[in-house]
């Protein structure tokens, strides 16, 4: 989702019901390592926290 969505910001909410499908409120932090676990992969600065929002994948 991220990918598709790149240079734009996509709220935590979408990427959880994405995740998890509709009506689920997860307030775990799954989303959280995920999101750790591919800055791992792909760079810490390809990722952005859009705070109080949800992430940006920046373009190269």
């Amino acid at each position: 989702m991220l990918l598709q969505s790149a240079g734009n910001k996509v709220h935590r909410k979408r990427l959880l019901q994405r995740i998890y499908g509709l009506g689920n409120d997860s307030e775990s932090n799954t989303l959280d390592v995920h999101i750790y676990a591919l800055r791992k992969i792909i760079g810490k600065e390809r990722i952005e926290t859009v705070r109080g929002f949800g992430y940006r994948l920046v373009k190269r």
